[in-house]
């Protein structure tokens, strides 16, 4: 008992917790939470060939040793204060580098080179065990280090930082282990490809099992008397049952769904009628296996409700316990939760148990999380909660562990980092386990996403899970790579009757389906029992969603601010959609000098998080789905990507800068996407015909009739060029619009007409740029793949990084915190702008393109005195440790200024109306 596995502050003396004991503190937490998980424990034993009570034992063996590199005195010595009072004489001074995770595996390594492996392990081979004990070892997030090549290089490393003392109390620890927790015999049907498989798993269970066995919450540091107790007497009295209410408080554990009965009972607002996409979702045929669904229809056509009942209907046939909404911002992710906290609790039968949580890195920026926060300190102790989803204090510590939930909303940057090799993502895989992932806006990313989220898919198949997907129209190339990425997982979720084993011929490859229908709207459903078939629905489109769009397209900028100025005039709602955030800048300048400050709204993403939050909530209830005629009337909103990806809003007329054709497909959804009467106020539920006159769509770009030149989108906007880099593909966009759009009958012409094979021809003069975008796309998906994990290496490998080095984006931006100058010092810009209870450092980032900054390995403020200032208060504050600081001096008018030091230096300008400017040079 003197070896510590967990200390107080400095070694308090007798401030400790022995490590054996915490050792078995986490592998009750483990088995505890596979005893509730009977799918996980299911699905471990199908791979690893044994039976569910026998993989339960190895199981909770390899959490059992998860901490053996403790036992080294380069760990013990961290508190030498320990040391000396448990060892008589003290242990020797033996203080290398390497961590307990890689000491662990070298202390196998040595055992195992050695012959020294105790028999209830023979049954497999040392590679299978290597394989196995690898997540163990590597509980805190990341695989341990590759151990040093050569026969005795373990032993020699391992002398460096391990006594032989040390290794006899290892060695006789791991020995109890295996005799204790181990089945009686192993049977030879498990190899070290299905272990290795199986490890990406039991690597998210060291690491959850680990958290909960580490918290003092539920185990705090043994008193002295506790430490006469033998190993078993510990396990049976003390680990166990603390494990069980500590996996029941954490919030990890999944409560049972009450039965499916109907669209209108699981989502009451549908009583009044099904649109066609939710229909075809309620009716279509669901076996009971793991299954992939694409659906394609209109914005505004019911494709979120169409997902829960597809959701709802595979949580009934028991192939998931919940499911995880992936949305492209967070300000969509914000307004799914707001509807799931609304729809799902419902659909548990304890849903005070039932966990729900909001996941992306601004959620304590969201005044919908903070709500549901605020609902649950509102109940009343012990009256229960019929009817609200609760959030552990444990899964509300970070957004690594919010997809353990049962219910989670949030970027889909939490689902993809699952597939990158970053730190815990073994805890994010662990979390998606026996979850229908629903992805929103797939055709919305860009090249390295889509190629992370198709190895998401592979994994999340793997492991048995079903998806749906969610687009309002995807190219036929990129429907068939989905399913291709989903079937290549399911094959490895039926490893028990494909994966060869040692000897055995590799089966013959497997066709993957392909997507073949072009009819629109589309279901798509691949499982396992249709082979290399897909099942493709077309359905009708729903009513309000078919119009006809006339475009007017034009390439003179006053043209286009003459027909805004006429539709204000007429008290329509207008907005602008641009490309870039120089050119909303630019053009809502334009339009002030017009119409004054009060009549136009910029909306773009380089506000400071707390003006951002009002300006989007400004827009909804001016022009959001329950907005009428008065605050409608003659607002202007310009605005970028942010509103086509974000709001749930309308406009009564529209401009949008010409771009690819898929994203102003997506633009034009947000024009009279909810049916208005002539004034502008919401028509009734089962009305189908909107109320206001027909009009025009401006669609602005340069002249679409000329020969282009190399420079023709360029001249356009220098910025947007950069934005969307595939000239060619600009140009058959606006070639293929034509005068009008037949909606929704032209969304998969319009995009094959695009992005198909038999796309026309790029002009000469683009072809250049086309070439150049490709070899970026090519870049982009290298890139991800070299990031992404891959299966059939094992939890292992090099090149893992912490999540600030790999994205599940790519991009130069960096994140900036703006501060005000004022006569006391320095202070948050959300000071004043907030609630007292909110974080005013995170409500006062915003985010930087990274090439406005001078090259140096450090901004500062070319003042000296507020660079002194800046950093004060970075060594002050923790969360400001690794931000960009921009001291903000006030210029009057309401506009406040930076300027960092480089060569030339970089003057910034901050509005709370314009957002962050950089100056002219």
């Amino acid at each position: 008992m003197a070896y510590w596995g967990k200390a107080g502050r400095w070694g308090s003396v007798g401030a400790y917790h022995p490590l054996v004991f915490h050792c078995l503190d986490v592998a009750a937490c483990g088995q505890a939470y596979i005893d509730c998980q009977p799918g996980l424990l299911g699905q471990l034993a199908r791979w690893l060939g044994l039976d569910d009570t026998s993989a339960r034992q190895v199981l909770v063996f390899l959490l059992a040793v998860h901490d053996l590199g403790k036992f080294a005195e380069s760990f013990q010595y961290k508190v030498p204060e320990l040391v000396e009072q448990g060892f008589d004489p003290p242990l020797p001074r033996l203080t290398g580098s390497r961590r307990h995770d890689e000491i662990g595996a070298l202390f196998y390594a040595w055992l195992a080179e050695e012959g020294r492996l105790p028999e209830q392990l023979r049954g497999w081979d040392a590679d299978t065990w290597g394989a196995l004990l690898a997540p163990a070892f590597g509980h805190h997030g990341m695989p341990p280090p590759t151990l040093p090549p050569g026969r005795g290089m373990a032993l020699a490393a391992l002398c460096e930082v391990m006594s032989p003392q040390s290794r006899d109390a290892a060695e006789a620890f791991f020995a109890w282990c295996a005799r204790t927790f181990l089945p009686g015999t192993l049977p030879a049907s498990c190899n070290e490809a299905r272990a290795k498989l199986a490890s990406w798993w039991i690597a998210g269970l060291a690491v959850l099992a680990d958290w909960i066995g580490s918290n003092t919450t539920w185990f705090g540091y043994a008193a002295p008397g506790l430490h006469g107790l033998s190993l078993m007497e510990y396990w049976q009295r003390h680990a166990l049952p603390s494990a069980c209410r500590a996996v029941e408080e954490a919030g990890v554990v999944s409560v049972r769904p009450r039965p499916y009965h109907a669209p209108e009972v699981l989502l009451p607002r549908l009583a009044e009628g099904l649109r066609p996409a939710q229909a075809v979702a309620a009716d279509i045929d669901i076996p009971a296996e793991p299954q992939l669904f694409v659906l394609e229809d209109a914005t505004g056509s019911g494709k979120t409700e169409a997902a829960l009942i597809l959701a709802a209907r595979l949580i009934d046939r028991g192939l998931a316990d919940g499911l995880f909404f992936g949305l492209p911002t967070q300000a969509t992710a914000d307004q799914m939760f707001e509807r799931v906290t609304r729809d799902v609790p419902a659909w548990f039968e304890d849903p005070a148990r039932a966990t729900l949580v909001l996941a992306h890195g601004a959620r304590d920026q969201s005044h919908a999380f903070l709500r549901h926060l605020a609902q649950l300190d509102d109940d009343v102790p012990g009256e229960g909660r019929s009817a609200t989803m609760r959030l552990s204090e444990w899964l509300a510590q970070g957004n690594k562990r919010a997809l353990l939930a049962q219910v989670g909303v949030g970027t889909l940057d939490q689902a993809l980092l699952a597939a990158l090799r970053v730190r815990h993502q073994s805890l994010r895989l662990l979390g998606l386990f026996r979850k229908v992932l629903v992805v929103d806006e797939v055709h919305s990313y860009d090249p390295y996403m889509t190629q992370v989220l198709l190895r998401t898919l592979e994994l999340h198949a793997a492991s048995g899970g079903s998806a749906i997907l969610l687009s309002a129209t995807l190219p036929l190339a990129l429907r068939s790579r989905l399913l291709s990425a989903y079937s290549t997982g399911i094959r490895r979720w039926q490893a028990d009757e494909r994966q060869p084993g040692r000897g055995r011929r590799r089966s013959a490859p497997v066709k993957a389906p392909q997507a073949q229908s072009t009819d629109y709207p589309l279901l798509t459903r691949w499982s396992p029992s249709l082979g290399s078939q897909v099942q493709e629905l077309a359905f009708p489109s729903a009513p309000h969603s078919r119009r006809v769009l006339d475009i007017e397209y034009l390439t003179d900028e006053g043209q286009v601010l003459e027909r805004i100025a006429a539709w204000h005039t007429a008290g329509e709602a207008v907005v602008w959609v641009r490309n870039t955030v120089g050119d909303a800048c630019k053009a809502w300048e334009r339009l002030v000098e017009r119409f004054g400050i009060d009549a136009c709204t910029l909306f773009h993403a380089r506000f400071a998080a707390v003006d951002r939050r009002r300006i989007q909530e400004d827009v909804l209830a001016a022009l959001g789905r329950n907005s009428g005629a008065a605050s409608r009337k003659g607002r202007i909103i310009v605005t970028t990507q942010v509103f086509q990806e974000s709001l749930d809003a309308d406009a009564d007329r529209m401009v949008t800068d010409l771009c690819p054709v898929d994203v102003m497909l997506q633009r034009l959804g947000r024009y009279r996407r909810h049916l208005r009467d002539a004034q502008g106020n919401p028509l009734e539920h089962g009305c189908t015909q909107d109320g206001r006159p027909p009009g025009l769509v401006v669609v602005f770009g340069p002249d679409r009739d000329v020969e282009p030149d190399a420079d023709w989108y360029s001249r356009f906007s220098r910025g947007a060029a950069y934005v969307y880099a595939a000239h060619g593909r600009i140009h058959r966009s606006a070639r293929a619009i034509g005068d009008r759009i037949e909606l929704p009958d032209q969304f998969r012409t319009l995009v094959e007409a695009v992005y198909g094979d038999d796309a026309a021809p790029i002009p000469d003069a683009l072809q250049t740029a086309e070439d150049r975008d490709l070899g970026k796309v090519i870049a982009q998906g290298t890139q991800a793949a070299q990031n992404a994990v891959a299966l059939s290496e094992g939890y292992g490998g090099s090149r893992w990084q912490g999540e600030e080095r790999i994205g599940s984006r790519l991009g130069d931006s960096i994140e900036a915190v703006l501060v005000r100058v004022t006569p006391q010092g320095l202070e948050a810009w959300a000071t004043g702008r907030c609630g007292e209870d909110e974080d005013v450092w995170a409500l006062s980032t915003t985010r930087l393109p990274g090439h406005w900054l001078p090259k140096m390995e450090a901004a500062v403020c070319l003042d000296g005195r507020l660079a002194g200032m800046a950093e004060e208060l970075r060594n002050k504050v923790p969360a400001l440790r690794y931000r960009l600081i921009l001291p903000l001096v006030e210029d009057g008018n309401g506009t406040w200024s930076c300027t960092l030091a480089g060569s030339p230096p970089l003057s910034l300008s901050y509005c709370d109306r314009r957002g962050l400017q950089r100056l002219s040079r």
